[in-house]
């Protein structure tokens, strides 16, 4: 069972973790999995799906899983409108640096990985 949609899901709740219920969430990941990530998925990865057929080729989920949730996180955010605390001035104190960077290179290296056997299996090398 393909579980990319959980995990583009989780991408979009991200923009909005802190200013939602957990029930209009689910709902949304729900009509969002069906509504837009499905169809999305289907013409990219599905050989005879048009996008395929276009030659559109998509290394580790570029376009159906990070483009659709970056799109719906921006979506969904613009929607809700900024926090209450943001409104009124309150300034947040500053994360530390030293996750934020730890955070980036973990995710660019995971990145890279996950790219290289995507591309590995697209021109049928053995991957072991």
């Amino acid at each position: 069972m393909d579980l990319n949609f959980l995990c583009s899901a989780l991408i979009a709740i991200g923009a909005i973790a802190e200013r939602g219920r957990l029930g209009p969430i689910l709902i949304f990941v729900f009509l969002w999995s069906t509504i837009v990530y499905n169809p999305i998925a289907c013409w990219t990865w599905n050989p005879v799906g048009w996008g395929r057929r276009l030659g559109v080729l998509d290394f580790a989920g570029g376009i159906a899983v990070h483009a659709t949730s970056g799109a719906s996180a921006l979506a969904i955010s613009i929607y809700l409108r900024p926090r209450y605390e943001y409104r009124r001035g309150h300034r947040w104190p500053q994360n530390n640096l030293v996750n934020i960077i730890l955070g980036t290179v973990l995710m660019w290296y995971g990145r890279r990985v996950v790219s290289l056997f995507e591309q590995a299996r697209v021109i049928d090398l053995p991957v072991k």
